[in-house]
């Protein structure tokens, strides 16, 4: 599948939030065999997010994740612009202001809220757009939402990572296995060259293995350690075509008198 991801707030927008979530369903959807193709941020704004829906849907992925946005406070405002973007009516889903009521019913009883009974921020939460299908949050309050348009599923995920990752595994994480296609990753650090003096020789790898994709990453200064890494998605003998170029890469460390490194 292709899947791309939607990041919601001005926190992070601002570097007070540091997107976490992102690089956490990243590792994920990988992992699995499925291609993130984009993974985009943007502000709490109402035509914001429904312009940027709109346009993700344009690219026809699979599957669109989003998170932020779902909480009670004024600024929260995801459901009411993905509804916007998708021309779709916001209206009170029952199941979803149920789920939040017994959650803040439960809260209250437990003396972690003072504040009793389903307010209008509280039942906030609960208009979502039509067609919606309300997931459990079983680690907060707002409710996650799924909803299909056209070939396009979407999952609106809360922002906070626990609550997001919970939802994430128990609903996202079982179509990725369903689904499941194949990747691979193998590399090695060398140390004692720098990353522009070997680049030439990648080059003539790349071309030699166009189905596979080989990139080197600096990791300490100009050249005391460099990393490369051979990856690729559901190629036939994938795992003989890596370590063919991988062997390749070695040699050509070795011949530039660079040196491998062992961990």
């Amino acid at each position: 599948m292709n899947v791309e991801i939607l990041t919601i707030g001005n926190e992070i927008l601002i570097g007070k939030t540091q997107d976490t979530n992102s690089n956490w369903m990243a590792k994920r959807i990988t992992k699995y065999g499925h291609r993130l193709k984009r993974i985009t941020t943007i502000g709490d704004d109402l035509d914001e997010i429904s312009t940027t829906l709109k346009e993700i849907l344009a690219r026809k992925p699979d599957m669109i994740i989003t998170t932020g946005g779902l909480g009670p406070t004024f600024d929260d405002m995801t459901l009411e612009g993905i509804a916007k973007g998708l021309k779709r009516e916001i209206v009170l889903n029952q199941h979803a202001f149920n789920s939040i009521k017994k959650a803040y019913e439960s809260a209250t009883r437990r003396g972690i809220l003072k504040l009793e009974g389903m307010t209008k921020e509280r039942k906030k939460m609960a208009y979502l757009p039509r067609g919606s299908t309300p997931l459990p949050n079983t680690v907060g309050t707002a409710p996650g939402v799924k909803l299909t348009e056209k070939n396009t599923t979407i999952f609106i995920l809360p922002g906070v990572p626990a609550e997001m990752k919970s939802m994430f595994r128990t609903v996202i994480t079982p179509l990725l296995k369903e689904t499941k296609g194949k990747f691979i990753e193998r590399g090695f650090i060398f140390t004692g060259i720098g990353e522009s003096q070997i680049a030439p020789y990648i080059t003539q790898i790349e071309e030699e293995y166009p189905q596979l994709w080989i990139k080197t990453h600096p990791r300490i200064g100009l050249s005391v350690e460099v990393e490369l890494s051979v990856t690729c998605f559901n190629v036939e003998n994938d795992v003989e075509l890596v370590e063919n170029a991988i062997k390749k890469a070695k040699k050509i460390v070795h011949n530039l008198n660079g040196k491998i490194k062992t961990e």
